[in-house]
């Protein structure tokens, strides 16, 4: 019954947030955020941004930060569109040629941050220029779309049912594999780690593959639900990652109330909340952005200082212990 009853209370914390998102936006609009077609909606644009947050949450957690993972998304999704176009490939070899695409690009970012021998934020950085050139020589347009047959996997329920199983498989790696508990006790000290014998390095070329794999199925969902992708210019792939990492990062918040995955996901549902619901009451761009900023500042002022409002709040607790011991 204890089991039950905390199990209960955790999954009430969870929901809590995302409850609260969805309340303030339905009752700020008048209504217009919020209806069954709007949280379909939503749902569906959180499909590829998991995606992406799983497939960058290892890296992070060695303390990898890879900002070419919006690169390597554009990229396998502009390739895959390009051979739609110009040699009318079929949807099986579409979607061969963008998770193909992603696994590459993720093993040939790996190969050069282990040969380069830097920080992975300046390898990532160098990796990310060079493929956004890739993109623009691979492009036909600016916009480069598909159409017909060639969406079928971004309609419903085909989308959700490859997001469930590629959520499920990583659910699976992450939690039940030797390389799962590998990546978090390189995440809680990585010279610890390589003296009780991890290979740091092979578990980075691990990372870096599956990133990619899990990339090249985002990719594949991204284009294939929207219909098209922009060419990657100046950074601009690096748009893709930041509400991502803010799901990560979410999940981190809340990961002593449920499982890390699980958090991501969540972490992800708020953000595109959030994202739809200013968009309702009708905030630009650039304000929703001052918006992300700040939700990111409060997540990690919460995350790095949470230790100590709960040593305040057990030294409340232990001092009126003390003076009212018979309460």
């Amino acid at each position: 019954m204890k089991k039950t009853a905390s199990l209960l209370a955790n999954i009430g914390k969870v929901l809590l947030l995302p409850g609260f998102v969805y309340l303030f936006f339905f009752s700020v609009s008048s209504g217009k955020f919020g209806n069954a077609s709007s949280i379909i909606m939503i749902l569906q644009q959180t499909l590829a941004p998991t995606l992406i947050s799983l497939a960058m949450c290892s890296n992070m957690i060695c303390g990898r930060i890879d900002l070419s993972a919006g690169s390597i998304v554009m990229l396998s999704a502009m390739l895959g569109a390009r051979l739609v176009n110009t040699a009318q490939i079929d949807v099986p070899v579409f979607a061969a040629v963008c998770i193909g695409s992603g696994l590459v690009l993720g093993i040939i970012s790996v190969f050069l941050y282990l040969k380069m021998k830097v920080p992975a934020i300046v390898t990532a950085l160098g990796i990310c220029m060079i493929y956004e050139m890739l993109s623009n020589l691979s492009s036909i347009s600016w916009v480069t779309a598909i159409s017909g047959e060639s969406t079928v996997l971004g309609r419903m329920p085909v989308n959700f049912i490859i997001f469930a199983a590629m959520f499920v498989l990583f659910y699976v790696i992450f939690n039940y594999s030797k390389f799962g508990y590998n990546v978090r006790a390189i995440g809680n000290g990585q010279n610890i780690a390589r003296y009780s014998g991890i290979n740091v390095k092979r578990n980075a070329f691990i990372c870096y593959t599956l990133s990619g794999f899990f990339l090249g199925i985002a990719a594949l969902l991204k284009i294939s639900i929207q219909g098209s992708i922009d060419t990657a210019m100046y950074m601009s792939s690096t748009n893709i990652i930041f509400n991502c990492m803010l799901g990560i990062y979410i999940g981190l918040a809340i990961e002593k109330y449920c499982n890390l995955v699980i958090g991501i996901l969540v972490g992800n549902i708020i953000m595109n909340m959030m994202a739809s619901g200013l968009l309702s009451i009708g905030l630009s761009a650039s304000l929703q952005d001052v918006a992300s900023g700040l939700v990111l500042l409060v997540i990690m002022m919460f995350t790095c200082n949470n230790h100590r409002v709960l040593a305040f709040l057990e030294r409340r607790k232990m001092r009126r212990d003390i003076i009212s011991p018979g309460v």
